[in-house]
């Protein structure tokens, strides 16, 4: 759990539980318990639906992520492999020189710039020297065709995973989704407060649990959103795992 979620915890668990004991000392609310029971009931409602959708979409937006760093992992390693069949040696070497360097620039560099919350494109130099380094391979024979083609395609698709990673892990819920959220969260909390339960302590019970369910769900979403550096955050470990040779 992050540090966020203990100190909502420790701020908000106590003062529910203290307006529900004072709410129970100091007021009778059972005459009005069957108005508040409704709101809560549609507060509830929404609450559910919300942050089901929330929860629905920040989660496929990491799984986009996840998707997109593996695939980029895996059409690098299938380009390093792929200029290898062309017949320019000074050539191939010189690509996959720089396609080794993008990738220990990415694992070394961009990922953690990411975590900081930097620039997720902090390797983009490495990135264009390698397409030069690509494209500039020689294709002096008719057998070094088929091989350039895929080499080509494989730069088109570590090129394509590599804009859609940079641009989901820039991609954060919308602010007026989460205080939408946040505020929903408030006033399901301030209905179980007045719901006036007779009993003191399965009052400050039912309110405690609502205060901590409610936290954990806005903490999995607030991790979920950062797909790099929350708890579950993805890592560079595709990249880590290639390993470059010839096969």
């Amino acid at each position: 759990m992050s540090q966020t979620f203990w100190l909502r915890v420790s701020l908000l668990l106590p003062l529910a539980v203290g307006l529900e004991v004072a709410l129970h000392v100091t007021a009778s609310l059972s005459a009005d318990v069957g108005s508040v029971g409704a709101f809560v009931t549609a507060v509830g409602t929404l609450y559910s639906v919300l942050a089901g959708f929330t929860v629905v979409s920040v989660w496929t937006g990491f799984t986009d992520t996840d998707r997109a760093v593996k695939r980029e992992a895996r059409a690098l390693s299938e380009l390093w492999r792929y200029v290898g069949y062309v017949g320019d040696s000074a050539g191939v070497t010189r690509a996959r020189t720089a396609i080794e360097a993008y990738r220990e620039e990415v694992i070394g560099k961009e990922w953690e710039a990411t975590v900081r919350r930097e620039s997720p494109s902090a390797a983009e130099d490495e990135f264009l020297a390698m397409v030069d380094a690509v494209a500039g391979i020689k294709v002096a024979t008719a057998r070094d065709v088929p091989a350039w083609t895929e080499a080509l395609r494989m730069l088109g698709d570590v090129s394509d995973a590599r804009g859609e990673r940079v641009i989901l892990i820039g991609l954060r819920m919308p602010r007026l989704l989460r205080w939408l959220l946040y505020t929903a969260t408030l006033s399901l909390l301030g209905g179980v407060l007045l719901l006036g339960f007779d009993s003191a302590v399965v009052g400050g019970l039912v309110v405690g649990f609502t205060v901590t369910v409610s936290l954990l769900v806005l903490e999995v979403i607030d991790d979920i959103d950062d797909p790099i550096g929350g708890a579950w955050g993805i890592t560079f470990d595709p990249f880590a795992r290639i390993r470059f040779h010839d096969s």
